[in-house]
């Protein structure tokens, strides 16, 4: 399944009840900076970015790939989404060669506690599964990150293990299709 498979891509943007999930644009530049930049972000994800650094490095059009959706509020983007596949240098798979999409999320602070993160990666998730019915998909997260492991809990992740990764603990789970909890 390398990737997303035989899922088309770009798919049609996704539209939720507060949300437009879509491909990158130019538009979006300012706020994959702000994003990569945000010591809040980087605090499970190995820390920041120096903003000077990311002006340099990051595209006219970031994150124009396959698996990347952002998280459009009000023609705005607060966050993003990502499916992309779990390498076999990676600890933690439910299959034996390797070949799962893991789910990813960044938000930016202002949109955190308010239920995007949830309302995004479960569209994203719906999509997935009607694109690619039957494929698994996996979540990694730090232990210490409470948030993400209740979001993981809420999506339908179910724990397959724990395992040292980076430095810290890490939570590994597998997405099944099923209603989120409340």
């Amino acid at each position: 399944m390398t990737g997303l498979g035989p899922a088309v891509w770009p798919p049609a943007p996704i539209r939720t009840e507060r949300l437009v999930l879509r491909v990158s644009e130019a538009r979006d530049r300012a706020a994959f900076i702000e994003l990569f930049a945000s010591p809040e972000v980087g605090t499970h994800i190995g820390g920041a970015r120096p903003r000077d650094e990311l002006e340099r490095v990051v595209p006219e059009v970031p994150g124009r790939r396959p698996g990347l959706f952002v998280a459009d509020l009000d023609g705005a983007m607060i966050g993003m989404i990502t499916l992309d596949p779990r390498g076999a240098e990676h600890p933690g798979h439910v299959r034996p060669e390797a070949d799962e999409a893991a789910l990813g999320y960044l938000f930016l602070p202002g949109a955190w506690g308010r239920g995007y993160a949830a309302e995004a990666c479960a569209a994203v998730l719906g999509w997935f599964a009607a694109a690619l019915p039957g494929e698994p998909v996996v979540l990694c997260t730090q232990t210490a990150n409470g948030r993400a492991l209740r979001l993981a809990e809420k999506l339908g992740f179910t724990e397959v293990e724990r395992f040292e990764e980076y430095g810290a603990e890490q939570w590994f789970g597998v997405w099944s299709p099923r209603a989120p909890t409340r």
